[in-house]
């Protein structure tokens, strides 16, 4: 399961378009500007060069001509991750307009947030015109007028931290199996972010990403994070990045010189699988070779002839021929990364599956090491 941070958003749009300006090749990006607002004829109103926390974030979009046809669309990004997105026909914009000379199409949107937005210059709107790019268009969050400034004082690596956050037996070495903190004070105002990356032997692994958000302002306040991959640390040398609102501030390098006996072993040797009916209690019972139309928690298992590092582990159910219906995936497990001898994985059906033939496919790193195919009578 990927933690990393993302902030937690419920938005609106409010879309609309009008007509004004100056002609030129129809469909064409004149102009994007974000706002405070829209005048009647939906062109911006007081150009924003950043937005505050709890503010409505208010993009213009303005085209060349009057376009006939076509579709703008808006996604608002936090980074790589989609808050919002919604889509403007200009036909339905541009109704009723039989002859128009110098004038422009204004397409407008707006985001609001139930919860305050994070501060930093991590956010950005992809604007395109029926699937082709009009443009990236970044814009930043500052903070709060109440809030003090965010400057980070100090960071150090640990093998542990205290009740205070405090560093405990500081290194830059570890043993494989050793947890490792990162321990830092900071001024911290209200609405920043500190966000911990750790890279294992040069890549990010997503299981360690972790944030905080600050709800009051706070100077010289300790914190830590730490973490420790599945399976242990590999021999080699490890990262820990951290950003303070979206910006990195620190990057620490350590060592592992004797890697844990299971790290990186990611390998799944397959020795057999099982299905079981369930025993009443959520967990798997008496093991079966079909299924019954009563059923409405079947339960696989496959069973490994040694331990290893279960990672990107997916189980795909699929029904393979039910009468009336088509062939067709009808649900997704992930596996929570680990080390084990076995892998197992549920269904829950409220009513239970229709007679016919399934199956359940092992996957891992979107490649199928297994089918196990059943049937329900």
């Amino acid at each position: 399961m990927k933690t990393s941070f993302v902030p937690l958003l419920v938005l609106g749009f409010s879309l609309a378009g009008a007509a004004v300006r100056i002609h030129a090749a129809e469909g064409d990006l004149k102009k994007a500007v974000y706002c405070h607002g829209f005048k009647e004829d939906q062109s911006p109103k007081d150009v924003a060069e950043f937005f505050k926390p709890d503010e409505t974030v208010f993009l213009s979009i303005e085209l060349k001509g009057r376009p006939k046809s076509g579709v703008v669309a808006a996604k608002f990004m936090f980074r790589e991750d989609l808050m919002a997105e919604a889509k403007v026909d200009v036909a339905t914009v541009n109704k009723g307009v039989i002859f128009s000379f110098g004038e422009d199409t204004f397409v407008s949107f707006d985001m609001k947030t139930k919860q305050p937005m994070p501060v930093g210059a991590c956010y950005r709107a992809d604007v395109t015109l029926d699937g082709k790019p009009l443009g990236q268009f970044p814009f930043r969050v500052a903070p709060p007028k109440e809030a003090i400034p965010s400057k980070l004082l100090k960071t150090a690596l640990a093998k542990g931290a205290d009740e205070d956050h405090k560093p405990v037996n500081e290194a830059r070495e570890f043993d494989g199996l050793d947890k490792v903190f990162l321990t830092g004070v900071g001024n911290l105002g209200l609405s920043s972010w500190l966000e911990a990356t750790w890279l294992v032997n040069g890549k990010v692994d997503d299981e360690g990403t972790r944030s905080f958000t600050m709800e009051e302002n706070k100077e010289n306040v300790p914190f830590h994070f730490a973490f420790i991959p599945a399976g242990g640390w590999p021999a080699g040398t490890h990262e820990v990045s951290l950003q303070l609102d979206g910006q990195e501030v620190a990057h620490e390098k350590f060592t592992v010189k004797v890697g844990a006996p299971m790290a990186g072993k990611t390998k799944l040797v397959l020795d057999s699988s099982q299905l079981f009916r369930d025993d009443g209690k959520g967990e798997a019972g008496k093991e079966v070779k079909a299924f019954t139309t009563d059923d409405t928690e079947l339960h696989v298992r496959w069973n490994l002839k040694e331990k290893a590092l279960a990672k990107g582990v997916q189980l795909v159910w699929r029904l393979v021929e039910v009468k009336g219906e088509k062939a067709q995936v009808i649900a997704t497990a992930d596996v929570e990364a680990g080390v084990s001898d076995q892998i197992d994985s549920s269904l829950e059906v409220k009513d239970g599956l229709p007679a016919g033939k399934y199956c359940v496919d092992l996957v891992q790193d979107g490649k199928v090491l297994d089918t196990k195919a059943f049937e329900v009578k």
